[in-house]
């Protein structure tokens, strides 16, 4: 006992307390084991310390050791031969089947737990392979499998990445080309529509000769049967426009209604919008000034001027009321390009706007800065003309002038009268109704000079082409001209609004 207490004592900072504290039979072996599981002691020590517990007379502690210890140790020896017999081929033959420790024998087949005696030698191989630890060796077969594995994963991994890659550069250049594709269908497109549009243009818009001339009398083909609001007469009419079929459509103004007269029949006309009396209800009109259609819905485009506001009548005949388009408007001339953008003047702002239908605000394109005479203002603008390449004509009616102002243009550009007041050639007095042909030839309805002018582009040869023979109710007289038309086949129609009738001027 006090041997195991100096032994308790000298392994006492290597151990936890209550082993250090412990120094029955028990507690050496608990200071036995915990100094194997720290490493402290091996399997080399096993025989020292045996043959020291021997030296000082410890019997039954060097019994306990080797009962409790060396079988395990040489069971885990034999266990090792084995395996490396199976893995190898080889029998490890160092080990004996079985060992000798002086005067015992310790059978590793053997449950026999009491041994007698104690060895203190071994063979030098048994040491060796007690020093070494088992360690799972892999075989040569399965480090092949596992380098395969890896590399078929490496592989896959890779052709992901470059199938990745591929589709998403062949993703990126089939998006690019269905954006080329559907930029050039756009395009072509848009090409396909300016054509059909130019076509249309040229279809309504007549070509006619540098030296071309019209009967100098004119043919009543609506009105003239004096003032009033029976179907075959008018009432101060204002604007018109000469439909596909040669219908002849009138702003009615003093009637308050608009009226078409069919081709052929100049015995009456037919109320087609308004005719309800004046007021500002949606079947009703209050002095309508200027109406167009729109092709792409057969409707009638109206300035209902007194009302200040632009009114649409779809399906001309059988209609009963109105849709506003635009409100709070003094307007007096409506145009239409090809592209179905809505052209309106207004005499209060002395200004000209351009409305895609179904907005109310719209886009300067003309005046716009006070009522002036300078190339970039208006003096109550009237009527006006768009051709194919949107340019604005309009007629200045206080500067006795007419304008042009190209698309996107901060300026006007004068190209008839401006030269004052006059009846002279190159003047114009209060001109209205205006039209120009694909030559770019300008027809202008000077309205106090009571005739119709023909300007030619650049000035040259500036001609009357009707009236200027006094105002007058004659065939060949006018009494104040307001709107003007020219048909496809080049017919001049010429509101003379104070003998209540529509004039036809046929083409020589």
């Amino acid at each position: 006992d006090d041997d195991r207490k100096r032994l308790h004592f000298f392994f006492g900072n290597d151990v936890p307390r209550r082993i250090r504290d412990d120094p029955s039979l028990g507690g050496t072996l608990s200071l036995m084991e915990s100094l194997f599981d720290q490493d402290k002691i091996n399997e080399e020590d096993f025989p020292f310390l045996i043959h020291a517990f021997e030296a000082i007379q410890c019997i039954d502690a060097a019994k306990i050791l080797r009962a409790e210890i060396m079988p395990i140790t040489i069971k885990q020896i034999v266990d090792d031969q084995d395996d490396d017999k199976y893995k190898y081929g080889v029998q490890c033959s160092f080990l004996p089947k079985k060992i000798i420790y002086e005067n015992d024998t310790v059978m590793n087949d053997s449950n026999d737990k009491s041994i007698d005696a104690i060895t203190t030698t071994t063979d030098n191989k048994t040491a060796l392979h007690l020093q070494s630890k088992w360690k799972p060796v892999f075989s040569v077969t399965l480090i092949i499998w596992i380098c395969l594995f890896i590399f078929f994963v490496i592989l896959i991994i890779i052709f992901g990445a470059v199938s990745g890659i591929y589709l998403h550069r062949t993703l990126q250049n089939n998006s690019q080309l269905q954006e080329n594709i559907l930029a050039k269908k756009e395009k072509s497109n848009e090409t396909i529509q300016r054509l059909a549009n130019e076509l249309k243009y040229m279809q309504n818009i007549p070509k006619i000769a540098f030296d071309a001339q019209w009967s100098p009398s004119g043919e009543t083909v609506a009105g003239g049967n004096g003032i009033g609001s029976a179907t075959n007469q008018l009432q101060y009419p204002w604007g018109l426009l000469v439909d596909d079929d040669q219908s002849i459509i009138i702003a009615d103004f003093r009637n308050h209604r608009i009226v078409q007269w069919k081709k052929g029949n100049t015995t009456n006309g037919q109320i087609v919008a308004g005719g309800k009396g004046e007021g500002n209800e949606l079947n009703q009109l209050n002095g309508p000034t200027d109406v167009l259609i729109d092709k792409e819905t057969d409707g009638l485009i109206i300035c209902d001027r007194n009302n200040q506001r632009v009114v649409r009548w779809l399906h001309r005949i059988g209609t009963t009321q109105g849709k506003v388009l635009i409100d709070n408007i003094m307007c007096n001339g409506l145009a239409m390009d090809d592209l179905r953008y809505l052209y309106v003047s207004d005499i209060e702002k002395h200004e000209v706007r351009r409305y895609q239908l179904g907005d109310r605000n719209g886009t300067l394109v003309a005046g716009g800065n006070g009522q002036g005479a300078d190339l970039n203002q208006l003096n109550r603008p009237y009527y006006i003309f768009v051709d194919r390449q949107q340019n604005v004509y309009v007629s200045d009616n206080n500067n006795d002038r007419v304008v042009k102002w190209a698309k996107g243009a901060k300026d006007g550009i004068l190209v008839a009268g401006g030269q004052g007041q006059g009846s002279a050639l190159t003047q114009l007095l209060h001109p209205l109704g205006l039209f120009v042909d694909t030559l770019d030839t300008l027809y202008v309805a000077d309205q106090w000079n009571h005739r119709v002018m023909r300007w030619p582009q650049g000035e040259k040869q500036i001609i009357v082409i009707m009236g200027g023979n006094g105002s007058g109710a004659r065939e060949d007289q006018f009494h104040y001209p307001y709107g003007l038309f020219l048909d496809r086949n080049g017919n001049l129609y010429v509101v003379d609004q104070w003998n209540h009738r529509v004039q036809r001027f046929s083409i020589i």
